[in-house]
């Protein structure tokens, strides 16, 4: 929670959308879309505090190691007014884990703003 303005951060923007849209189980994966849409693989917020991630349910053991250890390696994004951050750092690594052997992972990005001003990020990997 901001101090100064009574609203959550970064941090607890991604946390209460995820709980929006997705059920988990007793570990804390993705199993099932509560709207429409497609389960991901993987979703990663992002904020000036840090990251976040989750995995489906089913995710291979050595998957879900090798991307939790570059997902936690990945720094918060600094919010410069008026540009958007760049992608994370290890994009790239962490598509190719999530999706051996394909030509392109399905990733997709989404500015999350409050009161107008973006605070987090989420990108999914399908």
């Amino acid at each position: 929670m901001n101090r100064q303005s009574g609203m959550p951060n970064g941090l607890g923007v991604i946390l209460q959308l995820l709980g929006e849209r997705y059920e988990f189980d007793e570990v804390g994966r993705l199993v099932r879309v509560l709207s429409d849409g497609i389960l991901p693989r993987f979703v990663l917020g992002r904020s000036a505090e840090g990251c976040i991630w989750r995995f489906a349910a089913g995710i291979e053991s050595d998957c879900v190691t090798s991307v939790a250890r570059l997902a936690g390696r990945e720094p918060g994004f600094p919010l410069v007014s008026g540009t958007r951050p760049p992608p994370p750092e290890r994009l790239v690594m962490i598509e190719r884990l999530l999706s051996p052997g394909a030509t392109t992972a399905s990733t997709g990005y989404e500015a999350l703003t409050q009161n107008g001003v973006l605070n987090s990020e989420i990108w999914t990997f399908s």
